[in-house]
């Protein structure tokens, strides 16, 4: 078996899920086992039943252990971007002659960046790019010579009660080792920038109950808003508008077509008690339609604060709505700007319900030090 194997931990909205796996070939993963536990979830950065989550993410890890043998003690974590905050900096250092940019002097360099915020705890600086006295723009530094650096940064916090939550549920469970990120960054490192991301590109990941709105550039995020709503608030706008029950409502969305244009006699059909309810097309696409106009809003306001001059490519991913027929082409239409699917480029989890768990993996494979990408907060007490 592999040496290099990672456990992951997402904090969805619906679910928590452990994925344990290692590098496969050609940019590909070995996935060991899997597990998925629903719950309650959370919205306005606070858990719904809070006490239930030592008893969810154990059973998750129990039924990850006994698919695959193997013993969790160590996990990343993927954080929501509604415990996150994220921030921007740049940093100007000019020496008296040219320095070689080790390891430990860009550390330094990037950790002079750091301010504190109350209740928020710092876990990760990583470079958005950095410029040397040549002009040359790198994202990652190898021991280049330089009389002076800009660093443009991109610095994430952590609500500490977060992590002091978590930290005190997963040491109860035998984990010995955890380290925090923010799943937007995981997801826009892996699904977007891959080696580097030249241009501005926005992700959004509309998820159960949450949606997280990202603008990544070069090896970071210059912009990250989140806010409480996803596919969930559809359904109980069905569910409310039309008297349906949660599977009914549930299987009414999975039918949903926007890009229709009914007429007055058009209707869905789902089943109900054994026998078929029709459901008039324009009524129930209009209700989600309503709801989606919530989400371009705030997708817009995202894209005000990141003005540039720059094509900025967007894309859509999270099982919300991408997997409902011209929702994209509905958020396209809304926003002024085309918006394209997009979820992990490996034909096995090629499903955008996927990105932030694989993306998660990905991070967590990945050895940031040896690259010199940023800095890592580890063993948080």
């Amino acid at each position: 078996m592999a040496k290099n194997i990672a456990s992951v931990l997402e904090i969805g909205s619906s679910k928590i899920s452990i994925l344990i796996g290692s590098e496969g070939t050609n940019h590909t993963f070995v996935i060991y086992g899997k597990s998925d536990v629903d719950y309650s979830g959370f919205s306005n950065s606070e858990f719904f039943e809070e006490e239930k989550l030592d008893d969810v993410i154990g059973k998750a890890i129990e039924n990850v252990e006994l698919a695959t043998k193997l013993a969790v003690k160590e996990l990343t974590v993927g954080v929501p971007a509604e415990f996150c905050v994220s921030h921007t900096k740049k940093v100007n250092v000019t020496f008296v002659s040219r320095r070689k940019l080790t390891k430990d002097l860009v550390q330094e360099i990037y950790e002079s960046a750091f301010e504190e915020i109350p209740d928020y705890t710092l876990v990760g600086i990583q470079p958005i790019y950095n410029i040397l006295d040549d002009g040359k723009r790198l994202i990652r530094i190898k021991n280049e010579k330089t009389s002076k650096i800009t660093a443009f940064l991109n610095i994430i916090y952590i609500k500490t009660s977060f992590i002091k939550m978590f930290n005190q549920k997963l040491s109860n469970l035998g984990i010995v080792k955890v380290n925090y990120v923010c799943s937007a960054l995981t997801e826009a490192l892996y699904l977007l920038c891959q080696d580097e991301l030249v241009t501005n590109a926005m992700l959004i990941d509309i998820g159960y109950l949450t949606t997280s709105v990202a603008v990544a550039k070069g090896g970071g995020l210059i912009n990250l808003i989140s806010f409480s709503l996803g596919g969930g608030h559809i359904m109980g706008d069905l569910s409310e508008c039309l008297n349906l029950n949660v599977r009914e409502a549930e299987e009414l969305k999975r039918q949903i077509v926007l890009s229709l244009k009914p007429s007055a006699n058009d209707f869905y059909e789902i089943q109900s008690l054994g026998k078929t309810k029709q459901i008039f097309t324009k009524l129930a696409n209009e209700i989600v339609s309503d709801r989606l106009d919530m989400f371009c809003a705030c997708i817009n306001t995202c894209l005000k604060e990141s003005q540039s001059d720059e094509y900025m490519p967007i894309y859509l991913t999270g099982g919300g709505i991408s997997y409902m027929k011209g929702a994209k082409d509905f958020l396209s239409k809304k926003i002024g700007h085309n918006v394209g699917l997009i979820s992990p480029p490996l034909a096995e989890f090629n499903k955008p319900h996927l990105s932030s768990l694989i993306s998660l993996l990905a991070y967590a494979l990945k050895d940031k030090t040896k690259n010199n990408y940023g800095i890592v907060a580890k063993d948080l007490k």
